[in-house]
């Protein structure tokens, strides 16, 4: 396979606040499931990168079982498994996604991928960006090696330096989604705890496990059943930056 553009997940099972999520059920499908097959609605191709480590071979495992696209690469450098899965299938443009969102914003990914023809680096997942667990990030393969840092939390967070300039480089840009703001402290659609995993359980329950459920539809849940949306408010609260998966 070579191709341009393509979306790569991160994912691993030893992740610190909810060892093994990757595989957790929903429904009759682990997680990991839902999250690729949604990506796959954007029309390009996905491959998930998770690492050599034994921890992850059961993930790798159902993953070829599934004819999904893998790399496996390093543990604690994600970003180094980023470059390293980007140039083994011949990616340049890069949508970055994690493993344990399962409802990216698909309509707004689609927008957004002709910014990839002005900008090398787009966020749509920290400040002023999508929904908390909707968002991706766009980034150019020769970005994310540009980055020579050696720092651990670099190395970890993968981005975390492009989006220490996003004030200072015209090639950067924050993706912003109005009309979503006034839910973005409401809603949590990330998977970092039980109770998160519990009401994705809820939201795919009440749309018969569909992997294209419309963000808006997911708003018209929340306004009818606000009380189920605080099985996890209190979680997130001092969210710090996203540990790497």
């Amino acid at each position: 396979m070579a191709t341009k553009r393509a979306v790569i997940i991160q994912a691993r099972m030893s992740s610190s606040r909810f060892p093994g999520k990757s595989l957790q059920m929903i429904g009759d499908k682990p997680l990991v499931y839902y999250v690729v097959k949604r990506l796959e609605l954007s029309g390009l191709p996905v491959i998930v990168a998770t690492s050599t480590d034994t921890s992850d071979d059961i993930l790798a495992e159902y993953l070829q079982s599934q004819k999904i696209k893998i790399f496996r690469g390093s543990l604690l450098n994600v970003l180094n498994r980023y470059i390293s899965a980007a140039e083994e299938f011949g990616v340049e443009e890069i949508v970055r996604v994690t493993a344990d969102n399962p409802l990216v914003d698909i309509t707004a990914l689609k927008s957004s991928l002709i910014l990839f023809g002005k900008y090398d680096y787009v966020d749509g997942i920290y400040q002023n960006g999508l929904i908390i667990g909707t968002g991706f990030e766009m980034v150019r393969l020769k970005e994310l090696k540009s980055i020579k840092s050696s720092d651990q939390f670099n190395c970890e967070h993968v981005t975390a330096a492009l989006r220490d300039n996003l004030n200072n480089n015209h090639r950067y840009r924050r993706l912003q989604i109005p009309h979503y703001h006034q839910f973005k402290d409401k809603i949590i659609l990330t998977c970092d705890f039980v109770e998160d995993l519990e009401l994705l359980r809820r939201i795919f329950k009440a749309s018969d496990y569909s992997v294209d459920i419309k963000i808006q539809d997911i708003l018209s849940f929340y306004i009818e059943n606000r009380d189920i949306f605080q099985i996890n408010a209190n979680l997130h609260k001092n969210r710090g930056p996203e540990t790497f998966i």
